[in-house]
């Protein structure tokens, strides 16, 4: 049967949702690295915007310590050559010693693009860019798209001792840069350590840099319609089916898209079709909250780890695109509390638990999902007073605060 639109040889668009709950205490300063949604925010380097939906009385109980201990950075807009880059103090200080996130323009996978995260350079090159370089690197894979030109990623790690001049693979390098990667480029630039703006003689005030400070904006939306899975476990497998599970967390993110958005169709008063439109709602009050743009991952783990009463909050992020196909172009992180629920094991199994605990599917662009991994099941059980059992298992009181996550990942939505 012929389709009414041909086939695209473009990435699929997934969505990689995982659940879980969260650990009973986590520091800030010494996030998981390596467990979800942890790693998802690790793995999201350039950050766009931000945004953060969370219920008002929620909002006046936090967002004023929050915006306190939260610092505001800075970033900077400058035009320079690779070249630049690999040089002088501006090499020494900011990438021997220091900490920065750069980026330059162009389109990945069209243009050459280069980036730079703690220490390692990333470039993204062409054919004939990488054959007239001499550099040595490996080919990106296309994804299975057909009449897709040939790329490559070089990767230079230049806080080794080995880079420096003198060094064969670092001069292969900065010869590269000076005769055939030689174009001028705006480049995004942020210090994570210092305020580029405070040093008047600072390596990049050369450059001329256009600085600018990240704001927030907060929006008030009154009578909105609230779904109840977004205080609810919707993640279990032992009351909901995959099917289920699936059209639950796809209409929590639709929402929270619309949110927002501060889409009328969420309002009380909104007269949409119920054919169109039919959230299961209650009437509440919720904030928003929106930062543009982000530079480092500390402020959305201070949301995430933050030790609260039984309340949800959410955590929207966008990112600039610097891979063609593969691209984390975005995440929604949802966290939620667990009512009524005891736990019938010690702390000490807590995190043995909860590592067997977590799972994730996809969803693709047509909502069908895929099981990865196990849905999570119900880590703390629920307790049961039948009368007929004889022995109690040793229960603990729920903590409060936020104890479960569902993180969604954005993969290839922008190609």
């Amino acid at each position: 049967m012929s389709t009414l639109f041909p086939s695209s040889s473009d990435p699929v668009p997934k969505v990689i949702v995982t659940a879980g709950q969260l650990p009973g205490y986590v520091a800030a300063s010494q996030a998981p690295s390596k467990r979800p949604p942890w790693r998802t925010i690790r793995e999201t380097s350039y950050v766009n915007s931000v945004t953060v939906i969370l219920p008002d009385d929620l909002h006046q109980a936090i967002w004023d310590g929050i915006d306190v201990d939260v610092s505001k950075p800075k970033y900077a807009k400058v035009i320079m050559k690779l070249e630049d880059v690999l040089q002088g103090d501006f090499f020494t200080e900011y990438i021997k010693k220091g900490d920065i996130l750069m980026i330059s323009e162009g389109d990945p996978g069209v243009d050459d693009t280069f980036s730079l995260k703690e220490g390692t350079l990333r470039l993204d090159l062409s054919k004939e860019s990488y054959e007239r370089a001499g550099l040595q690197g490996l080919p990106i894979p296309s994804g299975g798209r057909k009449h897709v030109k040939a790329r490559y990623l070089v990767e230079f790690n230049l806080r080794l001792p080995s880079a420096l001049r003198g060094r064969k693979g670092f001069d292969r390098l900065v010869w590269a840069a000076q005769n055939v990667l030689n174009k001028s480029l705006s480049w995004l630039f942020v210090d994570l350590k210092t305020d580029p703006s405070v040093q008047a003689e600072c390596p990049l005030s050369r450059h001329h840099p256009i600085v600018q400070e990240l704001g927030c904006s907060k929006q008030e939306l009154p009578q909105i319609l609230i779904p109840i899975a977004l205080s609810t476990c919707i993640a279990n497998p032992t009351t909901l089916s995959l099917e289920e599970t699936e059209e639950s967390i796809h209409d929590v993110l639709e929402y929270l898209d619309m949110a927002a958005l501060a889409s009328p169709r969420i309002e009380g008063s909104d007269q949409v079709d119920s054919f169109l439109s039919r959230p299961v709602a209650v009437v509440a009050l919720i904030q928003i909250a929106d930062s543009k743009p982000d530079s480092k991952n500390s402020r959305i783990k201070n949301l995430t780890t933050c030790a609260i009463q039984q309340q949800w909050l959410a955590v929207s992020v966008s990112s600039l695109q610097t891979k063609a196909i593969r691209q984390i172009d975005g995440y929604t992180i949802l966290l939620q509390p667990f009512h009524d629920i005891e736990q019938n094991r010690t702390d000490e199994d807590a995190d043995d638990v909860d590592r067997k605990d977590q799972g994730e599917f996809e969803m693709d662009e047509g909502g069908n999902a895929s099981e990865a991994g196990a849905i999570n099941g119900t880590a703390l059980t629920r307790a049961e007073s039948t009368g007929e059992s004889n022995q109690k298992p040793e229960t603990i009181s729920a903590r409060t605060g936020f104890q479960r996550f569902i993180c969604a990942e954005y993969i290839d939505t922008l190609t």
